[in-house]
């Protein structure tokens, strides 16, 4: 309090003064008669205006540019849901205190919602508030200096013991009876915590750490996952200063690679306040930059402080594998592409999967279909820093290329072997995997072999071009047991040379599928039906079915975006030629397309989760009925990182884009046409993971629209430019985006 008042009065040292010195020179001026109602009352107004300067309050400080660490965007939700578990006893048969842990990767947010979930209860412990860090500059404080730290908070003004069960003790004793509030800040290890959770019911525990101990502390577990995109945006925008229309396709792209965690964004945002940078000018490539960089920026270090830390505590062997991760292409991975990264074997690669994920250095992502072994993901910010270490680590990165072949022989060896095997008899050909993958089995079914290697077609795309050169017929059948497009494909198209390939006879219907979906991904349509017609003469029984998923393949294609008419010529051929029979599969793929293609045909939806959502999106769609096509499009089986998931997240997003901005009420038009423009930038971004290049066309239309209503007509036309040239390199385009066409500022999601 003293130092409060003394930096008062020394700020208004420079108006308190001057106006004491006026009030005595008035009053030494006294001389009685007809002055002293005047100068009554000009002594009055000087002593009310020397008290009004003492007493009135602060002027609020004008806000500083760099952020503070307490800001808490959009986790309203998380505040109340932690809150509600404080008020729930901890599961032991003993009275106890209430605990909540919660728990997170780096940058999340977790010492900020701690500190307001306790604000939000503090009336409630009037004994007292204790708040520790249970870290010092990255390494876990003991439990006893931990016990002594909470000692002098609690005012215990005699001699600590020195004996830790005595100080112990002593603690407990203290806060016996007692409601006080504890916040023990970044927790390690649960021997940090045995001795600090009071075995008294009336406190108040919260408990902030990157590992889930909760099972080990036995408290609550909450964990807390990273901003949802919309709240993100809404941080950095709140950071910089910034509307939200400002650098938009820049704030959505640096949001995606911080991976919309709170700490990476209100570091990123204090560099644009206090360094003046542009946004519109920083792109994920530049962070890459800074974080590879020696000496990083005090941004950068601030971002990844977190993730530096749990870095270092690792082993050897467990840093180059992260680090050797990061050169696995496919967004997801098993455990097991450890074994041959870094020779050791499938137990070890599981066990050290384990612990970087208990770091949160990588995060689970489902299991995997073909050996049932877990498969985690990277996180942006993590990947980039990952990649930074290894190319800074000379040793490492020189055996990098030979780890690289090795897990390239073992996808070729495992993906052959799946093409080669069926269900009587055993795989071919492993001998290369068995020696780090567990239990290869030799019993598995060709139906699962081939759904291993769609879900593993991200990894399998990067070999093909190379493949090409040495085996032509292997990755042309490799490619024809690929389901979804990949920007690789473009690549294939154009090193493939149609013409001069002479494919062997038993390969020609494999040849001429993987020509057709590589045509279909790449956009040269006028060519996939070249080969589609150059078929049609071939009737005998068993190339039957080769012909019929072409055409399936096509109209899934086309109904997908929206060319109608094509799409039901494919239908109506593979119709025809299944009319005799067919597989169940192809039959139940055959009456998705059919209703894809003729959303008004009524008809039981697919028992195919991806193409259920699309047949009934479309339904609704047809109809305008947004709100209902983005309920239909929630996320699909298949992982949060998968084919279908992904796919399904981008037709949402233009659907959520299109009803921002036809059927959302019009009481706050520019949240809506923000919120329209993020949908359309998101689905953007979707689009190119995907390759499709209609589709980031289209979501380019829709955020030209957003910006030409907010008034925005320059950037309008920049998004315009660059759709274009989108459809200029794609071939011939789909109908609802010819951009004559003066409805081109509001195509739907199917057309």
């Amino acid at each position: 309090m003293k130092r409060v008042w003394s930096w008062r009065l020394r700020r208004r040292s420079t108006v308190v003064f001057p106006l004491l010195f006026a009030l005595v020179a008035v009053t030494g001026a006294w001389q009685g008669g007809w002055w002293s109602v005047l100068l009554a009352g000009i002594q009055l107004l000087l002593a009310a205006a020397v008290a009004t300067v003492l007493v009135w309050p602060d002027r609020p400080p004008r806000p500083a540019r760099r952020p503070t660490a307490d800001r808490l965007v959009g986790r309203a939700a998380d505040l109340n849901r932690v809150i509600a578990l404080l008020g729930e006893p901890r599961e032991t048969g003993a009275p106890a205190p209430k605990a909540v842990l919660i728990h997170g990767m780096p940058g999340v947010g977790k010492t900020t919602l701690a500190r307001r979930a306790a604000d939000a209860v503090a009336d409630h412990y009037p004994d007292g508030h204790v708040r520790v860090s249970l870290t010092d500059a990255g390494v876990p404080v003991a439990s006893g200096d931990l016990l002594t730290m909470v000692l002098q908070k609690l005012a215990w003004a005699y001699e600590i013991p020195a004996n830790p069960s005595e100080r112990a003790s002593l603690f407990r004793a203290r806060v016996s009876g007692r409601r006080i509030l504890f916040v023990f800040d970044d927790a390690q290890e649960p021997s940090q915590l045995t001795e600090l959770l009071p075995n008294a019911p009336g406190s108040l525990v919260i408990i902030t750490s990157r590992r889930n101990l909760s099972p080990q502390l036995n408290v609550h577990g909450f964990a807390l996952d990273p901003l949802p995109e919309r709240e993100a945006l809404d941080l950095l925008c709140s950071v910089t200063g910034l509307d939200g229309f400002t650098a938009i396709e820049s704030s959505v792209r640096l949001v995606q690679a911080c991976g919309r965690l709170p700490g990476a964004l209100q570091a990123l945002g204090a560099r644009v306040a206090d360094e003046g940078a542009d946004l519109a000018l920083l792109s994920p490539e530049s962070i890459a930059a800074d974080l590879g960089r020696a000496s990083r920026p005090r941004w950068a270090t601030a971002a990844v402080a977190g993730t530096a830390a749990e870095f270092g505590r690792l082993s050897r062997l467990e840093r180059d594998a992260l680090c050797l991760l990061t050169q696995v292409r496919s967004r997801s991975f098993a455990s097991w592409v450890l074994g041959p990264l870094l020779r050791v074997s499938a137990a070890k690669s599981d066990v050290i999967a384990t612990t970087l994920a208990g770091a949160r250095l990588l995060e689970p992502a489902g299991r995997d279909d073909r050996f049932e072994l877990a498969r985690y993901r990277f996180h942006p910010l993590v990947r980039t820093f990952a990649e930074a270490h290894l190319n800074q680590d000379a040793d490492l990165a020189s055996t990098c290329r030979d780890a690289l072949d090795r897990l390239r022989g073992v996808y070729l060896e495992l993906a052959r072997s799946a093409l080669d095997g069926s269900a009587q008899h055993p795989l071919p050909g492993l001998d290369m995997a068995h020696h780090w993958i567990p239990e290869t089995s030799p019993r598995a079914r060709a139906a699962e072999c081939l759904a291993w290697i769609r879900f593993e077609q991200e990894s399998l795309w990067e070999e093909v071009p190379a493949l090409l050169e040495r085996d032509r017929d292997f990755a042309l059948r490799l490619v024809a047991g690929f389901t979804r497009p990949h920007p690789a494909a473009v690549t294939v198209a154009a090193r493939t040379g149609w013409a001069e390939i002479t494919p062997s006879p038993v390969l020609a219907f494999d040849y001429l599928l993987a020509h057709v979906r590589i045509d279909l991904i790449a956009g040269r349509y006028e060519q996939c039906e070249t080969v589609i017609d150059g078929v049609r003469s071939r009737t005998r029984p068993e190339l039957l079915r080769g012909r019929a998923l072409m055409h399936l393949t096509a109209a899934e294609v086309y109904g997908e975006l929206g060319w109608a008419e094509r799409a039901k010529r494919h239908v109506a051929e593979g119709e025809a030629l299944l009319r005799t029979g067919g597989e169940p599969t192809l039959r139940s793929r055959l009456e998705a397309a059919r209703q894809l293609a003729d959303p008004y045909l009524d008809g039981p939806l697919p028992d195919d989760a991806y193409w259920r959502a699309m047949v009934s999106a479309t339904r609704h769609h047809v109809h305008h009925r947004h709100r209902n096509v983005i309920d239909d499009l929630c996320p699909v089986t298949g992982g949060e990182q998968g084919d279908d998931h992904r796919r399904t997240m981008l037709h949402r997003r233009l659907a959520q884009a299109n009803w921002e901005l036809h059927d959302q009420s019009r009481t706050d038009v520019g949240a809506a046409l923000l919120a329209a423009a993020r949908h359309a930038m998101l689905a953007v971004l979707a689009a190119e993971s995907t390759g499709n290049r209609w589709e980031q066309a289209r979501g380019r239309l829709l955020l030209a629209r957003a910006l030409t209503a907010h008034g925005r007509d320059e950037d309008a036309c920049a998004q315009r430019h660059l759709a274009e040239k989108l459809i200029a390199d794609g071939g011939r385009p789909p109908p609802y985006l010819m951009i004559g066409d003066p409805q081109w500022s509001a195509p739907g999601l199917v057309g």
